[in-house]
């Protein structure tokens, strides 16, 4: 992998770990509020695993 791709591969990871941040923010104001648990709700999980492999690809590949 080519430094450009290791550095875009890096950048989308971190974005996806700060959206990740923000939905398991939404979820817990959610469920505090009082609304009953969705499945759905744990698709922060599934993103955070994505965005941890990405960046550590491009992290690899530097």
């Amino acid at each position: 992998m080519t430094t450009e791709k290791a550095t875009i591969s890096r950048v989308f990871g971190l974005l996806i770990l700060a959206l990740t941040a923000f939905m398991v923010i939404c979820v817990v104001v959610m469920l505090a509020t009082g609304a009953k648990f969705v499945p759905v709700m744990a698709a922060p999980v599934v993103f955070l695993g994505v965005g941890v492999l990405m960046y550590r690809s491009g992290r690899k590949s530097a």
